[in-house]
């Protein structure tokens, strides 16, 4: 008996561990597109077309956004100041991660490469 609920819970953690690595290279192989605002001064951010189209990134917590882009275009961030920057080259099985850096809020985007 004890045997038999060692191999379902090896079994369990087999299939958990499985099912984490295709989620993970499926997220990998589709890009993202990420803001980390280290000024906390950005309210939403956007993917954003050349013809005004946007898709959402969503806020994962305080000061990161995320999305997998479903668009190709540029990232642009709303202010709480009421300020739109946009920066960066965003397009499906890409990563592109802009930082929101300076002494005030909002005052750079930058493109992060690490």
């Amino acid at each position: 008996m004890a045997q038999g609920s060692r191999v379902k819970v090896y079994g369990l953690l087999a299939s958990a561990v499985t099912v984490t690595a295709l989620v993970s290279g499926c997220l990998w192989l589709a890009g993202s597109a990420v803001v980390v605002d280290e000024t906390d001064g950005v309210e939403t951010a956007f993917i954003v077309t050349n013809d005004g189209r946007e898709q959402p990134l969503y806020r994962l917590w305080r000061g990161y956004f995320y999305t997998v882009p479903r668009l190709e275009g540029t990232i642009e961030v709303r202010c709480h100041s009421g300020e739109t920057k946009r920066w960066g080259y965003v397009t499906g099985n890409l990563d592109t991660k802009v930082r929101v850096v300076g002494d005030t809020t909002c005052a750079h985007l930058v493109h992060d490469f690490g």
